[in-house]
């Protein structure tokens, strides 16, 4: 009889196994590091494709924004051009101009202005306040080239700052044209640049995303977020190499990775060439923000990694002592071999008989074709030879088993699933055993798909929620009873309505219903009803199942809170904005509410009224009585200052002990001395402080917007000066900016002294 192989590796040396394991292992180790470092190298490449894929389409939508924005304003400019020839005369009618300019002005939400000019510049009507002032216009370049040509058509300015207003705006315009062809001026329509923010401000980019829109020549337009270095301007053409390279490579539309130089954040890019308007669109998503997920996925790895590095370390050695106790006993048993008969080539299973020891003695032709051996190579071998999986009643086949399910190997290596039975036989030649083995890789794939897929839908961490094509729930996961509240046998049969807040209209369902019967996938933020009746904000996916005959089969809907979210931005914006000992506005807040004062002055022709408080013999309560009582008397000076002003009004900490009040809507500066001397007198009562009594005045410099200044910064220089004026007069007490001799008035002035 042949010698059986497995029998002649036996005589190998404890030291010949020892060194081809160590290798074995080292091999497998090294193995699976490089299918590891493989899967998170295809989990990076991965996650960057699916960034370019979601910032194409980002600046896809925004170009389409973009572009119904502008054409929108053109067709108002050509309908007021058409509406003002219908009724041209010889001489402008001023009124009449104005009342069709106010017509087609209300129709445009997106415009910050929109103007009609006579040939000279002047501006004849426009949706603000007049102005009037000849020529005004008149070296504008877009007026300049609507006079110089009849055929300029719609010209679209680079960002300028609005003469009207001093906003940072663009400006489309058309030339209007007498009936018998003279140029009679210009209907001009502008938009901020800060209405596009909010555009580009509305879009989901995450902490680290970016919008911006660039001229075709590369100059800076406008960005979200805005950019924060001094030396980024509007008009700006410093870009990264890689946006120049991209744009030559692919002049119309791409995706590039690259450090912003404006923030110097690392994102994913894509831009894209708008087809009608001289502007490119740039939305970019910050690798920080999308590759969270893939990091995560690089630190379990290594730690899998790691822990089978070492369990195969502890197994080697296992292995080495087992190999040397096995190698002493299968020299005992190598010389012993039973033959048994074998039955039935014809059977449809493989049949195969083992001697004692687990060797094969037997097999027929179904065994022989389902493993691809010949019959000389197959007799002999260890029947584990056959498997990739063991089985521990292979070594000592002495008790009946049925129905093992294990994963077989073919001569080609290849591994397909079987389910084995065992049979052990005496006979007068000793113990044999048939097995009886079936190949069960299509029923193994079922199953497995099977479970699998009940494993991720019960472990996954995000809620999920099947319904069927009447939308009433047929399924849920447990994330999807601890997020809603709603345990299986409460949700299932009902409709998916059970968990509607009442907060969204039939536009906002009508806008998902659209989606899903074209793409068959809807994502966005909604407002759901817990059980407990608690309304809270979700991210919801839904994606749609289809049968085979292309019906809809199933609609999977996968939520996730963003509530937390939600709350730790406004607790981040209050921490920004307001002064944490006084709890009143700080500088930053105190600037956007006096701009938005200033603009409702503007537009009702009234004044805002900045006063600066310095508290007098501050120094002196820290010096006496200590910081905490300072801190004290400050917090009851930002108490009193709130009871002497209107709710309308601002008071805000600026810091130390200075202070600052605006008052809006003022239509007489003779309101505010009242306010003034109240705030004097209040300040400079008594107070009770824990560490002792206190007193101290206060030195209040008044200054107007408009009437002592244009802007913010100037106006907080002249209410300073007429700050320096009292402090300088003896203070406690309040004086109103009064011109450039501010500073050098004497000590007579009349600064209000009590």
């Amino acid at each position: 009889m042949k010698a059986v192989p497995t029998f002649r590796s036996a005589s190998f040396s404890a030291s010949q196994f020892r060194t081809r394991l160590s290798i074995a292992v080292i091999l497998l180790n090294l193995m699976v590091i490089g299918l590891a470092f493989q899967s998170l190298h295809q989990g990076l490449e991965q996650s960057r494709a699916r960034a370019i894929v979601n910032t194409r389409n980002l600046a896809q939508l925004l170009d389409h924004d973009i572009a119904a924005i502008f054409d929108r304003i053109d067709l108002t400019l050509q309908a007021l051009v058409d509406d003002l020839d219908d009724g041209q005369t010889s001489k402008p009618d001023s009124r009449r101009y104005q009342t069709i300019l106010q017509q087609h002005f209300s129709r445009q939400p997106a415009l910050h202005s929109l103007l009609i000019v006579d040939e000279h510049g002047t501006v004849l009507a426009s949706n603000g306040p007049p102005n009037r002032r000849p020529g005004l216009l008149g070296d504008r370049d877009y007026f300049l080239r609507h006079r110089n040509s009849a055929s300029a058509g719609l010209v679209i300015s680079a960002p300028l700052q609005g003469r009207i207003g001093g906003e940072w705006i663009i400006t489309l315009s058309r030339r209007i044209t007498t009936r018998d062809g003279r140029f009679a001026g210009v209907a001009v329509a502008s938009i901020r640049l800060t209405h596009l923010r909010e555009l580009f401000a509305s879009l989901n980019l995450g902490p680290g995303g970016a919008v911006t829109l660039r001229d075709t020549e590369l100059g800076l337009i406008t960005r979200h977020p805005a950019p924060s270095a001094p030396d980024v301007r509007t008009g700006s053409r410093a870009v990264s190499p890689q946006l120049a390279a991209a744009i030559r490579a692919a002049p119309k539309e791409g995706a590039y990775l690259a450090v912003t130089q404006i923030d110097g954040i690392e994102r994913t890019n894509a831009y894209r060439r708008m087809e009608h308007y001289p502007y490119y669109v740039i939305v970019g998503l910050a690798d920080e923000d999308y590759l969270l997920g893939w990091y995560r996925e690089v630190t379990k790895t290594a730690v899998q990694v790691a822990l089978f590095v070492l369990a195969t370390l502890v197994m080697l050695g296992l292995l080495i002592h087992l190999w040397s106790l096995r190698e002493r006993d299968l020299k005992h048993i190598a010389s012993k071999e039973l033959e048994l008969r074998i039955l039935l080539d014809t059977a449809p299973d493989a049949i195969i008989i083992l001697d004692a020891t687990g060797h094969i003695s037997r097999a027929n032709q179904r065994a022989l074709s389902t493993f691809g051996y010949r019959y000389e190579d197959l007799i002999g071998r260890p029947v584990g030879n056959l498997l990739a999986s063991e089985w521990s009643e292979l070594n000592q086949p002495i008790q009946s088993v049925a129905d093992v399910d294990l994963i077989a190997l073919s001569a080609a290596g290849r591994r397909f699933p079987v389910s084995i039975s065992m049979t052990p036989t005496e006979t007068e030649r000793g113990r044999m055993a048939t097995l009886v083995i079936r190949d069960s890789s299509e029923r193994r794939e079922r199953e497995d798909a099977l479970r699998l897929a009940s494993l991720v839908y019960q472990a996954v961490g995000e809620a999920i929620m099947v319904t069927d094509t009447t939308n009433r729930i047929v399924a849920i996961n447990p994330a999807f009873t601890r997020l809603m509240g709603y345990a299986p046998e409460e949700a299932i049969g009902q409709p998916a309505s059970v968990l509607s807040s009442g907060r969204h209209d039939h536009a906002f369902f009508r806008t998902m219903w659209e989606s899903l019967d074209a793409t068959g996938t809807w994502k966005g933020e909604i407002l759901n009803r817990r059980r407990n009746g608690e309304i809270a904000a979700d991210w919801l996916m839904i994606n749609t199942i289809y049968d085979d005959s292309g019906q809809v089969q199933w609609r999977v809907g996968m939520y996730s809170s963003v509530t937390e979210q939600k709350r730790a931005e406004e607790l981040l914006w209050r921490q920004a904005s307001y002064d944490t000992l006084t709890d009143l506005p700080n500088r930053r807040l105190l600037l956007d509410r006096l701009q938005q004062d200033m603009n409702i002055a503007d537009r009702a022709e009234t004044e805002v009224a900045l006063l600066l408080v310095d508290l007098d013999y501050f120094k002196e309560v820290n010096d006496t009585l200590g910081h905490l009582a300072g801190d004290q008397l400050l917090i009851e000076v930002a108490q009193r200052l709130k009871a002497c002003i209107r709710e309308t009004d601002t008071a805000a900490r600026l810091g130390g002990d200075e202070f600052a009040v605006i008052l809006g809507s003022i239509t007489d500066r003779l309101h505010i001395e009242p306010i003034a001397q109240s705030i004097r007198s209040t300040l400079a009562a008594h107070y009770a402080l824990k560490e002792g009594d206190a007193r101290i005045s206060a030195s209040i410099g008044i200054a107007l917007y408009p009437s002592d200044a244009q802007d913010a910064e100037t106006l907080f220089q002249r209410a300073d000066q007429a700050l320096y004026l009292v402090k300088g007069t003896g203070r406690n007490g309040f004086s109103f900016y009064t011109g450039p001799s501010t500073e050098k008035r004497p000590a007579d002035s009349p600064a209000v002294q009590l």
